[in-house]
């Protein structure tokens, strides 16, 4: 009688760990928050809406996001890509999704030698200024890398 006992304590302590662990895991999945906050059109400075507004007029479904008081993000789609525009107080820059099927190869190439432990998940062409670049970010273990590369596929920097 002591045996069974002591088969269903130890049962019932595996049965308890199990659902703390499940708890635990389904806790810290639901907490995982983007980096940016999403925000309505009302909410995003009125100068960073009608500059939108006047560069594409024809896009009517933009998905605002705010990183803080003087960053925001307008995500969109073209009808050759999606896209991505970036206000700050002194700036605007565009970023177009590239699949990174479609990357030079000299940019693969580069990172599978000098990062070899990193991992390629999204690459942009970037605008600024009328300067046309690759962003590539790069990513292992919890680190993230942003590669620069001229058109070409040139490495440039890595960028802050």
């Amino acid at each position: 009688m002591q045996t069974i006992r002591q088969k269903n304590k130890t049962e019932m302590k595996r049965y308890t760990l199990l659902l703390l662990s499940a708890a635990l895991v389904y806790g810290c999945s639901s907490s995982v928050k983007s980096a940016y906050k999403t925000v309505e059109e009302k909410d995003v400075p009125e100068r960073y809406v009608k500059d939108f507004q006047k560069r594409y007029s024809e896009i009517k479904d933009v998905k605002w996001q705010m990183a803080d008081s003087t960053l925001y993000f307008a995500n969109f789609k073209t009808e050759d890509n999606d896209c991505i525009m970036k206000f700050t107080r002194t700036s605007t820059e565009m970023m177009y999704v590239v699949p990174t099927q479609y990357l030079p190869s000299a940019i693969t190439d580069y990172i599978k030698t000098e990062y070899p432990e990193y991992k390629v998940s999204k690459a942009y062409i970037t605008d600024i200024k009328n300067q046309k670049s690759y962003l590539i970010p790069i990513a292992k273990k919890g680190e993230t890398l942003n590669l620069q590369f001229d058109l070409r596929g040139n490495f440039n920097k890595v960028v802050e």
